[in-house]
This record gives structure tokens, sequence and C-alpha cells, in this order.
């Protein structure tokens, strides 16, 4: 048991998203007055990737609870005894089930939140480049069809962040039920 402690409190000291490099030091900017368009990408561009490791963070905690509960859940499935009997089994497992559901039901607004914050940084960030054309190496998409095509990748890379939750909950929805059908058949 001891062994257990030690690796989770090891797990717990390491951080679970680590920055890829420094924001700017946005007080020295405002302090200054007018940023320059430079130290507004670069402000952009941090504002971008801490919302994007807010929703890897909120992800990591649905995948990882939905992971436990997956686990409880199998184990309160396969575990009736003599002496509990099957009201056990018909406890249990909803329970785990309906925690599941509404962990699911909960982590769906912030994520979509982030990625909303996501979508009008890149909205400023792209007028930035379109006001600024000496920009345009500090980009990977310098014109219209590559933005969209850039934006379009985008989109289909968030469709696991997105629809998680969606595909957790309808999982959750049916484990609740099988406890249910396995005593009644």
């Amino acid at each position: 048991m001891s062994g257990a402690l030690v690796v989770l409190q090891h797990i717990m000291k390491v951080p679970m998203v680590e920055t890829a490099s420094p924001s700017p030091d946005t007080s020295q900017i405002i302090v200054r007055g007018h940023p320059t368009d430079n130290e507004l990408l670069a402000f952009y561009r941090s504002e971008i990737r801490f919302e994007t490791e807010v929703v890897n963070g909120r992800l990591q905690a649905l995948l990882g609870s939905q992971a436990f509960l997956v686990i409880a859940y199998a184990t309160a499935m396969t575990g009736s005894t003599k002496r509990w009997g099957d009201s056990m089994v018909l406890l249990l497992p909803p329970l785990f089930s309906l925690l599941g559901f509404v962990l699911a039901v909960m982590a769906l607004p912030g994520i979509r939140a982030a990625y909303a914050a996501i979508g009008k940084w890149e909205g400023k960030q792209r007028i930035l480049h379109t006001r600024s054309p000496d920009l345009t190496d500090f980009t990977l998409a310098p014109n219209e069809d590559e933005t969209r095509d850039m934006m379009r990748r985008a989109q289909r890379g968030a469709l696991f962040a997105h629809q998680a939750p969606f595909i957790f909950m309808i999982a959750w929805a049916l484990f609740g039920i099988i406890p249910f059908y396995l005593y009644l058949k």
C-alpha cells in the first residue's frame, strides 16, 4: 500500500500541462500604451496557448474521471457476492453510470467555452495579419485559401474534444441500463 502512495504523491507533483514558452509581459505593454503589432501578435498567441492548455486540462480531467468510473463500474458488475446478492449489482453500477453521465455533461460547457475563446483570439490574430502584411512570415496561412484550409483542419482536429462528452453520455446511459436488463433476463 505504501508503494501506491509514493507513486500517487509523485504523480500529484508532476504538472499536467507545461507551457511551451513564457507569455509576454502584458503589464509592461499596457504601461507603455500602444503595443506594436509584434507585441499584439505575441499576446494573441499567448492567449491562444493559454486557452488551449485549459482545454487540454479539462479533457485530461474528463478522461481520467471516466477511466476511473469505467473501472469501478466493471468491478461492481463482476463483484456480486452471496452476502450482498444482486442488490449491489443493481445499486452501484447505475450510480456509477449516473456519475459518469453527470461529469460528462458538466465538462461540455467548459470545453465549448474554451474553444469559443480560442476562436475569438484566432479571429483577432487573423485581423492583425490582414492589417499588417509584414506579419505574414509569422503565420502558416498567409492567404485566404490557406487560412480556410487551416481552419478546416483545426475543426477536424477538435472533433474529439467536442464529441467526447457526448460519447461518454451515450455510453453511460447504456451502461446504466445493462444491470437492469441482465437482472430481468
